[in-house]
């Protein structure tokens, strides 16, 4: 019979080589280990990267969250339509339940539909925050999507955010979003 073995003692580790373990975790890795505890967050904060920033695309009900990096995507979260099953993993998110079911460096993330901001807020904020990375682009597909303008102060600070729909935006649309945006965001509008 096999003799149960001991867990290795990660955090006995001396800093250099705690530091060179988490180099060599992948993008999805480090995410998932900065949501385990406060330590594991400030390792993962602490570990150099090669993390370039976060991509974000939503329509009125699909989203996708990205980290670009010197290999490309490196991790990418997005909503799914499908029911978890049994081998999904439960999260607690600024207080959110949320399940995730991962497949390589893709996870599929399931919530309520009445979450989904709160929900997209906090992945972004959580890898913004843990990988030491800013967001780059916000694209939002506006057509049948009621609330997107509810979006627009999660995302104030990102480089850019592209408004693409089959309408043009409002005066009183464009006036909240250039009220509400970083005065370094460059906004691009289509149709104009």
């Amino acid at each position: 019979m096999p003799s149960p073995s001991t867990p290795f003692p990660l955090f006995r580790l001396p800093y250099l080589a705690l530091n060179e373990v988490f180099r060599s975790l992948e993008c999805g890795d480090l995410i998932e280990m900065s949501l385990c505890s406060k330590r594991c967050k400030r390792i993962v904060k602490s570990t150099r990267n090669d993390f370039f920033g976060i991509r974000i695309f939503i329509t009125s009900n699909y989203f996708s969250i990205r980290v670009d990096g010197k290999n490309g995507v490196e991790t990418m979260w997005m909503s799914s339509q499908d029911h978890h099953d049994e081998n999904s993993r439960v999260y607690m998110l600024n207080g959110e339940e949320i399940k995730i079911q991962r497949l390589l460096n893709i996870f599929e993330v399931f919530y309520p539909q009445e979450h989904r901001q709160f929900i997209i807020t906090s992945i972004v904020n959580l890898m913004m925050d843990s990988l030491q990375i800013p967001m780059l682009s916000v694209d939002l597909h506006t057509h049948g999507f009621d609330d997107f303008l509810d979006f627009i102060p999660c995302f104030q600070n990102s480089r850019k955010i592209s408004f693409i729909g089959i309408t043009p935006l409002s005066e009183e649309d464009l006036d909240f979003v250039k009220n509400n945006v970083s005065s370094d965001t460059e906004l691009q509008f289509s149709p104009f």
